[in-house]
């Protein structure tokens, strides 16, 4: 059971995020894109997360795809009144998440997963819960699916030992059966 302050401090970061996304859509351009960070907060939840893990789920891709999104996620952490270091938790999660595009597309992945493995524990959980959210909804619709699931793959092997060392076992095998049903899915049409 979360305490009130910790719900004010999600509610907070989901207007945070609604604000930061507001006008974007999924890449069907009819879903609102607040729609993924939403279920993805969710599914921390489902998944055992805390709330600095909730608030980094709500977050998560405000730095890669909204405008002066850094600045977005670090004032309004600041502005959360979190205790100890938990808005620097919560910051070093997000900016774990957030793609380097200055790096060239095929080692993005890698390095991507290796500043995963780094962060806080909780940046798991949430790379976890977001690709989860994305096999579910947005890969049928994507042209790069067959690459995007062999990707999956790549992230659930090199993210299996920090998900057992952190209690993520079970997003863990949610997402890798998750996975291979998609794929089955793609390889039987």
């Amino acid at each position: 059971m979360m305490e009130p302050w910790q719900i004010r401090a999600i509610h907070a970061a989901s207007a945070l995020a609604a604000k930061a996304h507001d006008g974007q859509f999924r890449d069907d351009g009819v879903t609102l894109y607040i729609i993924h960070p939403a279920r993805v907060a969710g599914l921390v939840t489902v998944f055992g997360g805390g709330y600095t893990e909730v608030i980094a789920a709500w977050l998560h891709d405000v730095i890669e795809d909204c405008s002066h999104g850094e600045t977005t996620v670090a004032y309004g952490l600041s502005s959360f009144c979190l205790p100890g270091d938990d808005a620097i938790t919560v910051y070093q999660i997000v900016k774990a998440l957030t793609k380097d595009k200055s790096i060239e597309e095929e080692q993005r992945l890698q390095e991507s997963l290796a500043r995963i493995n780094a962060a806080p524990p909780g940046a798991t959980l949430v790379k976890i819960c977001d690709r989860l959210d994305n096999v579910l909804d947005a890969v049928k619709g994507r042209e790069d699916r067959q690459k995007y699931l062999k990707d999956t793959d790549v992230l659930l092997s090199t993210l299996y030992g920090r998900a057992v060392e952190s209690g993520y076992t079970e997003a863990h095998e949610v997402l890798r059966v998750t996975t291979l049903l998609a794929a089955k899915g793609i390889s039987g049409s």
